[in-house]
């Protein structure tokens, strides 16, 4: 397995690693994953993503690159801007789920999954067009997401308030100061709380969790592993790629089709709009105290009709259960379904609207300062 920059601080914070997409990352600290979600929707917290990758296209093909590649409309960003994403296969079905940066017209950035990392790269070398050149700086590149209502406090203190009182939410500010650390600050994440994703050199990125991690206590900042960052993203309505989102089911009936324009064309539209109605993903919760199980069937009726495909006990919710569902019926907002698990338990839960949780995400940063 891969390690990022910071594995060593993992461990001496006795941190329950795991697997994830080929590396080998913290699951949750000695506080515990209920702690460090709470501390992410009240304070702050602080998570390792340097996992992840990054690619850099330039060149005066890069934008017409994009409209081919990208389910988005590139041409409703403007410099500065970032933008959510799929891109699909010639099936019409995710290949993964991205975010592209606009630095200008010939030069962007996209920013891909972890596990599907070297295949995405290997995807976007196979459709790149003549004019523009194609870069991994996965290796050299650094990312820390710092997610949560006092984020902005505390990054105001070490950048300056001027670097992000003007930052609108799926916006990017390039050559941040932060304590004499260049970074590139985003103010994107996946937790649904206002806060930035935070990218620099990857031999700054120990110093910059160190640095974050002192000045943060006076916000109450915790370090936060994969564990609540998923119970998070989840009450967020946000999907996973691997589980709502794959290179096997086609992307339509979603509550991500906000990514997808018909306006343009791009590699998949024809199967994903020939496949419409066919396939369907909600967000439910579970009567009960007790997950179901991974892969549990979804049934309405009596009649199996999809598959439970993520899973998590909500915090923010009052410790219920909480997932997604794939199906091949269209239901409505608390509409009934039995969920089946493995051992031929069966549990009851009803269909819920997107997010679970409303956090601070979009709020105006000066409100936050």
């Amino acid at each position: 397995m891969q390690k990022t920059p910071l594995f060593e601080k993992h461990v001496a914070m006795g941190a329950t690693m795991a697997e994830f997409g080929g590396w080998d990352m913290p699951l949750w600290y000695k506080t515990g994953q209920t702690a460090e979600h709470k501390a992410t929707r009240e304070n702050c917290g602080l998570f390792d993503i340097c996992h992840m990758g990054e690619y850099i296209v330039t060149g005066k093909d890069s934008y017409a690159f994009w409209q081919k590649i990208l389910t988005n409309d590139v041409t409703k960003i403007v410099d500065g801007q970032a933008q959510y994403n799929f891109m699909l296969n010639e099936n019409g079905c995710v290949i993964d789920d991205c975010i592209v940066y606009r630095f200008n017209e010939e030069k962007w950035m996209l920013v891909v999954n972890a596990g599907t990392q070297e295949s995405d790269f290997e995807w976007l070398c196979k459709n790149k067009l003549p004019d523009m050149e194609l870069k991994n700086i996965s290796a050299t590149t650094g990312k820390l997401d710092l997610q949560g209502p006092t984020a902005p406090k505390l990054v105001a203190e070490l950048a300056g308030r001027e670097a992000i009182e003007d930052l609108k939410f799926f916006r990017f500010a390039e050559d941040v100061n932060i304590c004499g650390i260049n970074v590139l600050l985003s103010r994107t994440g996946y937790t649904g709380e206002i806060g930035f994703e935070i990218y620099c050199d990857i031999n700054d990125v120990v110093k910059l969790w160190d640095l974050l991690l002192e000045k943060g206590q006076n916000y109450g900042i915790m370090a936060a592993g994969l564990g609540a960052r998923d119970t998070l993203r989840l009450e967020a309505g946000l999907p996973l790629s691997g589980h709502e989102v794959r290179p096997d089911v086609v992307a339509t009936g979603t509550p991500w089709e906000f990514a997808i324009s018909h306006e343009h064309e791009f590699i998949g539209k024809e199967a994903l709009e020939a496949k419409k109605g066919t396939v369907f993903a909600y967000a439910i919760v579970v009567e009960g105290r007790r997950k179901p199980g991974d892969h549990s069937k979804v049934l309405l009726n009596g009649k199996e009709i999809g598959v439970l495909t993520s899973e998590i006990i909500s915090v923010s919710l009052g410790m219920v259960p909480a997932g997604f569902i794939r199906t091949d019926t269209e239901l409505a907002p608390e509409s009934e379904i039995e969920l089946l698990n493995e051992k031929g338990k069966s549990f009851k839960a009803f269909v819920k609207e997107t997010p679970l949780v409303k956090g601070t995400s979009r709020k105006k940063m000066a409100s936050m300062l």
